[in-house]
């Protein structure tokens, strides 16, 4: 992600707080701000468990413009009255979010991820990997990872069986009424690991009965 200037926000705008040890992802709108000192958000009470959030928690909020930036702000105020509202940080600079370093292969893979720093049979969770790359990949299920934390992804080439594990960051969640889409970035891997994944990109580059792949997968 690379720093960029300034932000500029519009009323109504759309944006989406990532997951928290305090709340939940949820999407919200933009009521109001005050340039360098406070961004004010539509805060949804009821249904999104984001009740729990109080002054001083740390937020990330994505907004999406002509490319998806993300910002780091403090909570400053939690108010009910007359509108539910949380008064945020308005932030001096956003990052843009590089989603795609390296091409990516749209594929449906059955995976299953341990988060690292509690683990736990109930931190483990399986989901389908939506498209890969050998930098990173997009899963999709029903869990929820806060952003930062690292996990470890492991998952089984379709028409050979061999395993992969490889440790990942969580770069961005957003949770949908359709499921959760976790983007992960790869961390720290061997080369033998390395190159199975570049072995697997190149079979993915070379075939083109995709039908066929997904089949596999889900079996």
């Amino acid at each position: 992600m690379d720093p960029c200037g300034e932000p500029r926000f519009q009323i109504q705008e759309q944006v989406y707080v990532e997951p928290t040890a305090s709340s939940p992802g949820f999407h919200t709108i933009v009521l109001g701000f005050k340039v360098s000192h406070c961004l004010i958000l539509e805060h949804p009470f009821e249904g999104m468990g984001a009740h729990r959030l109080k002054a001083g928690d740390v937020l990330w909020i994505r907004c999406f413009k002509e490319k998806v930036v993300r910002f780091r702000g403090r909570v400053l105020r939690v108010l009910r009255e007359p509108l539910p509202m949380l008064i945020v940080e308005y932030p001096k600079t956003v990052e843009e979010i590089d989603l795609r370093e390296s091409e990516r292969k749209k594929v449906f893979l059955r995976g299953a991820f341990l988060d690292l720093k509690e683990r736990r049979s109930d931190r483990a969770w399986e989901g389908y990997i939506l498209d890969i790359s050998e930098t990173g990949c997009l899963m999709w299920g029903e869990f929820v990872h806060l952003v930062d934390r690292d996990v470890l992804l492991s998952f089984r080439i379709p028409w050979t069986g061999e395993l992969i594990k490889a440790k990942a960051k969580v770069v961005r969640c957003e949770v949908t009424d359709k499921g959760v889409r976790s983007g992960l970035k790869f961390l720290e891997m061997d080369e033998s690991t390395k190159e199975k994944i570049k072995a697997f990109m190149k079979v993915l580059d070379e075939r083109t009965d995709v039908a066929k792949l997904i089949s596999e997968s889900r079996t």
